[in-house]
């Protein structure tokens, strides 16, 4: 069973591994970056009004979603990405060679979202890093800006390039959802052996209803033609 398995596993397996590998690595590199470049509290502005990098530390959920829990709450968080990256990488592994690129696609982005930030929750502590927690550093104001009033989307949640690979991969996993569905539902129907009979008993049917509809008309027809004399030697 391993081997037929890691001979499927030997044709794209490794070349999509290392897509995700770089996924990662291009998540804590542009934390590190932001964490060492960007002074906190002050955010750099990108598009005026509208995006910006804005360094904070989360614990909680993704987006900086949730309040700050504690230890508790961080190593529940912990349990959850450990968990999330188990099931993704392991059905990707396991099924990569039933998969499509597509498929492929959506467990690539899961698997780096769920590990990218998974790293920052289990190994940066205070203790160890000076910070604690995931950076988020991607912000975007969508109702006017910092001067604007706040609101749900002024500013819009922060959230970094693992956030943003995990918020794809979700997308593109619920369209494909949608897409299979409704091909199977297709499928089914075609299937239905009702639906392949109907076809082929109407015109017999029709014709059936056709012939007795003709045989009546011509029976009314030739009574009548035997009726006329009758009628026409009463009238003399």
């Amino acid at each position: 069973m391993f081997k037929k398995l890691k001979i499927h596993w030997t044709k794209n397996l490794f070349l999509l591994l290392g897509i995700a590998l770089a996924l990662i690595l291009i998540d804590l590199l542009t934390k590190w970056l932001v964490q060492n470049l960007v002074p906190l509290g002050q955010p750099v502005e990108v598009i005026k009004n509208f995006f910006y990098i804005n360094k904070s530390y989360n614990i909680a959920i993704a987006f900086s979603l949730g309040s700050q829990l504690g230890v508790g709450g961080r190593v529940i968080n912990i349990s959850i990405s450990v968990i999330m990256s188990v099931i993704i990488f392991g059905y990707w592994l396991t099924h990569n060679h039933k998969m499509n690129g597509f498929e492929k696609t959506i467990a690539i982005l899961l698997a780096a979202g769920a590990v990218g930030n998974l790293i920052d929750r289990a190994f940066y502590w205070e203790a160890t890093t000076g910070f604690n927690g995931v950076i988020d550093f991607f912000q975007f104001y969508l109702g006017g800006g910092p001067n604007a009033n706040v609101s749900f989307v002024n500013p819009f949640a922060t959230f970094n390039f693992a956030d943003a690979c995990l918020t794809i991969g979700i997308l593109l996993l619920i369209v494909y959802l949608i897409i299979d569905a409704i091909r199977n539902r297709d499928t089914s129907l075609s299937k239905d052996p009702r639906l392949s009979q109907k076809p082929q008993n109407i015109p017999q049917n029709a014709a059936n209803s056709e012939n007795e509809a003709n045989s009546a008309a011509e029976n009314i027809v030739s009574e009548d033609a035997q009726n006329i004399p009758e009628n026409a030697e009463e009238k003399q």
